[in-house]
């Protein structure tokens, strides 16, 4: 099995190197979807401490909600389209360019980005809310080869 990573936002904060249930994930919205990387993971941690600490926080307001996945039965709460949301994704993704990123689905990377939280069984953003993304975190999605589990790597906060 290949290592895979996803980039995203926790709504609230986690514990760095907290290890959970692949299937209990805490509120979050990912940034930049799961990839295998194909470069060294010191360079990738590097480009995003180097990425967070030129990009300001920013607001981003819960706008509706909406299903995904294939059979349209993920509840999700949508993010209203903002500037930040689009130029911090387009931002993680130039910053994996050169480590020859494969993306689990393409689809959804730069045009096919779509900001929204998935409803969780204890939590969820609230419609018309604003909530700051001050920081981000880089998930390894297979800790220890591990399928069932998720492990948070680092969470790198916003500094501009």
């Amino acid at each position: 099995m290949s290592q895979k990573y996803t980039i995203v936002h926790f709504f609230s904060p986690i514990a760095p190197s907290t290890n959970f249930s692949g299937s209990l994930w805490p509120l979050h919205t990912t940034l930049l979807d799961m990839f295998i990387l194909g470069g060294p993971l010191q360079a990738l941690t590097k480009g995003l401490t180097d990425l967070a600490s030129l990009t300001a926080p920013f607001d981003v307001i819960a706008d509706k909600d909406a299903f995904f996945g294939p059979n349209r039965d993920v509840l999700v709460t949508l993010l209203r389209p903002s500037e930040a949301m689009t130029n911090i994704h387009e931002a993680l993704l130039q910053s994996l360019q050169e480590l020859s990123p494969t993306f689990d689905h393409p689809e959804y990377v730069g045009t096919g980005f779509v900001p929204h939280a998935t409803v969780q069984k204890d939590d969820r953003l609230g419609v018309g809310q604003a909530y700051t993304i001050q920081d981000f975190s880089l998930v390894d999605m297979y800790p220890n080869n591990d399928i069932s589990r998720r492990a948070i790597l680092a969470t790198l906060p916003l500094s501009r």
